[in-house]
């Protein structure tokens, strides 16, 4: 099943992003939220072995779909965390009448059992859009985190005691507003993609999870998966991103194993933080490594932030 996380942002912040990490190494992909919301757990694929649906409810109740066969613009082999599994990056488009869909998924399959499958990205809808003219400001974001591993049906099984360590690749999309320290650029807007080191301890004696994004290696503006509205290159020249860490706080685990808390706390070495808002949540596997633990861990996060100057930022992954 999939986890599914809505957010409507500031307006010219609302872009979403999201992460999956597994016990050795991580695959990045988007998220998506509801005012003080909880996690939303539905099917959002079909997969055969061979042709992919990706599909979301809109916020409107109606359902907007894309297929490979139909919507795909492009398909690239893609690294996985999951052992004997193959892996694409996968983008669609699709224009209808009532607007246009700009989705990006990663689909890790077994070539041996195609039912043992994980796709996770991004989905943005425009309503009432068409190319070239789209704007985030007016549009609906989501992530998709979907296949039999993480499955609300399906109660992990949980250590009684004991802890263990996920680290990996997290990333996402973030945007800054230039205060009044940058000169001549106060009032200048970025957007772009950051990547990073993600650290996660699930203490399942204590039931509880946190993390960080950043506090191990830096930030990078890197291009991964959104070339597509970015271009190949990115734009952010001077890596704004680098030195900011993203405190995930400690969240408590339910008994279906779903997570989720309303603090992200956002650290620079010297830029002053005067205020920062923002979430994070996921899910454990239902699978077990060699040890017994959930062998992947999936899930999101959001922040906005203000700096004493004036800055503001936006970290989305």
């Amino acid at each position: 099943m999939s986890g599914i996380w809505r957010q409507p942002g500031r307006a010219a912040m609302k872009s979403v992003s999201s992460l999956i990490f597994a016990m050795l190494a991580l695959a990045a992909c988007t998220a998506d939220k509801e005012p003080g919301g909880t996690l939303e757990l539905e099917r959002n694929t079909e997969f055969d072995g061979a042709a992919l649906r990706f599909f979301v409810t809109l916020d409107d109740g109606t359902e907007a779909s894309v297929h490979t066969d139909d919507d795909l613009v492009g398909n690239t082999r893609a690294p996985t965390p999951m052992p004997g599994h193959r892996a694409h990056a996968l983008t669609f488009f699709k224009e209808t009448e009532a607007g246009t869909s700009v989705a990006h998924a990663l689909l890790s399959w077994d070539p041996e059992n195609p039912a043992d499958y994980l796709a996770f990205g991004w989905w943005t809808q425009f309503p009432n859009q068409h190319a070239p003219d789209l704007s985030f400001a007016e549009s609906e974001q989501y992530a998709i985190i979907d296949g039999p591993e993480i499955d609300h049906g399906i109660v992990p099984q949980v250590p009684a005691d004991g802890a263990a360590s996920y680290t990996g690749q997290a990333g996402g999309l973030y945007a800054y507003t230039f205060g009044s320290d940058w000169g001549e650029d106060e009032g200048e807007f970025v957007i772009d993609e950051y990547q990073g080191v993600l650290t996660l301890t699930a203490d399942f004696a204590d039931g509880a999870v946190r993390g960080c994004i950043g506090c191990v290696g830096d930030l990078v503006t890197r291009r991964a998966h959104f070339g597509s509205f970015l271009g190949r290159d990115p734009i952010d020249a001077q890596g704004l991103a680098k030195d900011y860490e993203l405190h995930l706080a400690t969240a408590i685990l339910r008994e279906d194993g779903l997570f989720e808390r309303d603090r992200v706390t956002v650290r620079h070495p010297e830029r002053t933080i005067t205020s920062f808002e923002g979430s994070w949540g996921g899910a454990l596997s239902s699978r077990q490594d060699t040890d017994g633990n959930p062998r992947l861990v999936a899930g999101f996060s959001s922040v906005g932030f203000e700096e004493s100057d004036g800055s503001e930022g936006d970290f989305r992954g």
